[in-house]
């Protein structure tokens, strides 16, 4: 089988360690996904690296990098080369230049802010192909997007989780009037992308608003703080479920929240802005960037809609989240294009 040299997020990745190594071997890889200590669930971006990787080793001769490395990838001939791109000096950069690769790939996740994914022009000319991690809003308005002139470079793939791994838990809400919203995310750099802000925002122009929030390293004005960042078992996820109703994300530049595929699979209804990465699902609530008279008229209608509709538009979300965002679609997409 050819090689095919993958180099994304490893768990338990010790870069000195591994720089020293390197001294000696310049083609220093790890060759199974076992070589690794992997969580459970695998949360992203390690699930990409697994489960990408163990379709990949149906196929090819797989050697794991990680993206932070610094060293380069000396191929053989007929070697492919998929790889997520660092903005600083990093082992996809270093190697993406060497013309013996077969086919060179950048996977990762896309958007359209420049301040993201701008600096990714200057890889793209030596690349075969950008699988683009990536929600249908940023496919349908790529025509804003920095990297506009290599679209016919471009793939988009779907997010993914394994379902079962999140069970439903909710399974009734507070009375009509007093639902309650909750977020678990991080804070963004300055430019908010993650929309930090504008769930301040939200809770001060929203009428008898209550929420709470898992958010390292920040307090959201207006919610209260549920816990730091922890393993969102299903113990935690039953007591957020007997307090919260909604989970809300006010994104306005994410390639596609994970948290709102969780959110789906737990069974909570989803409010959220387009820019999340979510946009043509018929059973989320979506808000907006920039106007807080559409957001109260979608509060509103949260705080008021029947526990019935709720809980059905809930089922079908878990539905399509088992159909649309699976794995096996993912890497079915992913192999494809590597294999054309």
């Amino acid at each position: 089988m050819n090689n095919l040299h993958f180099i994304y997020v490893l768990p338990n990745f010790n870069r000195w360690k591994r720089y020293i190594k390197r001294i000696f071997s310049k083609n220093d890889s790890f060759t199974s996904c076992d070589d690794f200590r992997w969580n459970s669930p695998i949360r992203a971006p390690y699930s990409i690296t697994y489960h990408l990787g163990k379709e990949l080793n149906k196929s090819f001769d797989v050697k794991y990098y990680d993206w932070s490395e610094k060293g380069r990838v000396i191929p053989e001939s007929q070697d492919i080369l998929l790889g997520h791109l660092s903005k600083n000096d990093g082992i996809v950069k270093n190697s993406i230049l060497n013309e013996k690769f077969s086919k060179k790939y950048l996977i990762q996740p896309f958007n359209n802010d420049d301040s993201q994914v701008g600096w990714i022009k200057n890889a793209m000319d030596y690349c075969d192909g950008f699988i683009a991690i990536s929600g249908d809003y940023w496919r349908d308005n790529f025509h804003q997007s920095p990297l506009v002139k290599f679209h016919s470079k471009m793939t988009y793939v779907n997010m993914a989780i394994n379902s079962n791994d999140y069970p439903y838990v909710k399974k009734e809400f507070n009375k009509i009037g007093n639902r309650r919203f909750f977020y678990i995310g991080r804070r963004g750099s300055a430019k908010d992308e993650k929309g930090i802000k504008l769930l301040e925002d939200f809770a001060k122009h929203m009428p008898g608003f209550k929420g709470g929030y898992i958010c390292g390293g920040y307090n959201i004005k207006g919610w209260e703080k549920i816990s730091s960042p922890t393993d969102l078992n299903q113990e935690i996820m039953n007591k957020i479920a007997q307090k919260y109703d909604v989970f809300i994300n006010m994104s306005r530049a994410d390639a596609q929240a994970t948290t709102i595929l969780e959110a789906m699979s737990w069974g909570f209804p989803v409010a959220c802005t387009k820019e999340s990465g979510y946009s043509n699902e018929e059973n989320i609530f979506y808000l907006s960037i920039d106007n807080m008279a559409h957001n109260k008229k979608v509060y509103n209608l949260l705080q008021n809609i029947s526990d019935l509709n709720l809980l059905e538009m809930a089922r079908k979300n878990k539905d399509i989240v088992r159909s649309k965002y699976s794995w096996s679609v993912f890497v079915d997409k992913v192999c494809s294009v590597i294999k054309e």
